[in-house]
């Protein structure tokens, strides 16, 4: 159950802050989730929520917009798909937010450690 609430909680304020800040803004969301919830899957519940996010995000902008941008870049990229473009979106940001989830539960862990 906490790994949902934190999913959940990290999906919906890289969300709004996302709104207002630029990208990379997700890894202070996303270190603070990671820092006030105790999960054992802090990694995977950052991961899954940005990379979902991403996801949606450029499903959204692609599907919403009449230009074919997302098909150009794909040709410029050697992906020749759309779908593996936004699938590689997911995977950059979910690293970006599995790693800053993951970073904010180990300063949490050490800030608990003594040194004596």
């Amino acid at each position: 159950m906490k790994f949902v609430i934190q999913f959940l909680a990290i999906l919906v304020s890289a969300f709004i802050v996302q709104l207002f800040l630029p990208w990379y803004s997700l890894a202070v969301v996303a270190l603070a989730m990671g820092y006030f919830f105790k999960s054992n899957a802090n990694f995977l519940a950052g991961f899954l929520a940005i990379a979902l996010l991403w996801f949606l995000k450029a499903w959204w902008a692609d599907a919403h917009t009449v230009s074919d941008l997302s098909t150009r870049v794909a040709t410029i990229l050697t992906v020749k798909s759309k779908l593996v473009l936004m699938l590689v979106t997911a995977l950059i940001g979910g690293l970006v937010g599995g790693f800053a989830t993951l970073t904010g539960a180990l300063l949490k862990y050490k800030r608990k450690m003594r040194w004596y």
